[in-house]
């Protein structure tokens, strides 16, 4: 159990993590961390945590061990695996994880703090899923809102539509858990998302179909100069839900045609392209077969479509809800084995 002097317990969805660190400056960057996300500082009383982190900071060069498998590349940073550790490695830094002891030591170069932010954010999160998955929690890239006691999730690649989707609709009354950054867990009652980011991401160019946003963007933690955190309940009060049950999966797409479609797809398909949007199946090698099964889990209990929004929605952002409830249910009507 962890007893230094520079220790605090966090809470997130039930789970107790534990950090330690030596340095301030270390502690400017785990707060900075720990603030994107909904974490929830808490005294557990002296029981054991679900995982327990060190931050210790070198000025000296440090090396892989020389057994460790091939690497994996991605977000900066190089991935291997030895014994069962995990070793992640931005070239000076790394983060050694133990997964199944549910440990990690981050030893973070005097170079660390010169980074971007995203960076940085990247380095920290990727070594968090990794001890997560164990607890059977996995990453998702999507937007989820809720409406009538029904979870739709929102998929795509960057700038497919997704936050811009996701603002119009709670604007118009639905609720939301995340905009972007979801985790994924089973229950008794399906696979669920629960929120992993406090705020909504956004280009601020959409402050101009949706001026009342203006005044609260606020600089990006990220480093990233053409997006702009939005704290969307100073907005739109009361909308948030920390977690809910997708029945409904669309894939967004912008496309150049005047009116905008909505294509219901098989599952196979609505499978593939869920893949896509959990970035940790493609760098980490333990698990992956339990969280492609949730992945199959999340699919079956679902309904998906491929959104192609064209210019009608692009203009009149206030036609997005009817239009998904009434092209849903017509093809639901028609249908009926979908």
């Amino acid at each position: 159990m962890i007893t230094d002097v520079n220790v605090r317990i966090y809470s997130l969805y039930g789970l107790a993590i534990a950090v330690r660190w030596e340095g301030r400056e270390i502690g400017d960057e785990i707060d900075r961390f720990f603030s994107l996300f909904p974490f929830s500082q808490i005294d557990n009383g002296g029981k054991p945590a679900y995982i327990e982190l060190k931050f210790v900071a070198t000025d000296v060069s440090l090396h892989i061990p020389y057994t460790t498998s091939k690497p994996l590349k991605g977000y900066d940073s190089s991935i291997y695996e030895a014994d069962g550790h995990v070793y992640l490695t931005d070239g000076l830094s790394i983060f050694q994880l133990d997964p199944q002891a549910g440990t990690g030591l981050v030893t973070l170069h005097s170079s660390f703090k010169e980074k971007p932010p995203l960076s940085k954010y990247n380095f920290f999160l990727i070594g968090l899923i990794h001890l997560l998955a164990p607890l059977g929690i996995y990453d998702l890239h999507a937007a989820a809102l809720m409406r009538d006691g029904i979870g739709y999730l929102f998929l795509g690649e960057s700038g497919s539509g997704k936050s811009s989707t996701a603002l119009s609709l709670v604007r118009q009354g639905w609720h939301y858990v995340s905009d972007d950054a979801l985790l994924v867990r089973p229950s008794a009652d399906g696979i669920e998302v629960l929120a992993f980011r406090k705020h909504f991401y956004l280009d601020p160019v959409l402050a101009h179909k949706f001026p009342e946003i203006a005044p609260h963007l606020k600089g990006s933690a990220m480093g990233d100069h053409t997006k702009r955190f939005l704290d969307i309940d100073a907005v739109y009060p009361g909308r948030f839900l920390p977690v809910c049950i997708p029945g409904v999966l669309i894939y967004t797409q912008i496309v150049p045609q005047p009116e905008s479609t909505l294509i219901p797809i098989d599952k196979t398909t609505a499978f593939i392209r869920l893949m896509r949007q959990s970035a940790s199946l493609f760098f980490k090698r333990q698990a992956v077969n339990v969280h492609l099964e949730a992945m199959k889990r999340l699919v079956s209990q679902s309904y998906s479509y491929e959104l192609l929004a064209g210019r009608d929605l692009y203009e009149r952002p206030e036609r997005i809800s009817d239009f998904l409830l009434d092209n849903i249910k017509a093809c639901n009507s028609s249908s009926p084995s979908h």
